[in-house]
């Protein structure tokens, strides 16, 4: 079930509020546009969308923590 473009659907809809508000105003629209294919889509109908909000929120604050992670790693000082 799981294909390449199916990952990179999901990966925009989590990171990407426009792509999950136009997914979450228009499901099935939104993942055949994508190109996804039947049982794809049929799995996307009933995704819960408050799930799908709270993952998001999740991953942003992940990659968040992970670039100030990065940056205290390459610049240990303060510069003035």
């Amino acid at each position: 079930m799981s294909t390449p473009e199916f990952e990179s659907f999901l990966a925009r809809l989590y990171t990407d509020p426009e792509a999950r508000a136009r997914f979450l105003n228009n499901r099935i629209a939104e993942a055949q546009s994508a190109n996804l294919t039947p049982d794809q889509i049929a799995s996307l109908e009933h995704l819960d969308a408050d799930a799908l909000e709270a993952a998001a929120h999740s991953f942003t604050r992940k990659r968040q923590h992970k670039l100030q992670h990065a940056k205290r790693r390459w610049f240990p000082f303060r510069l003035k």
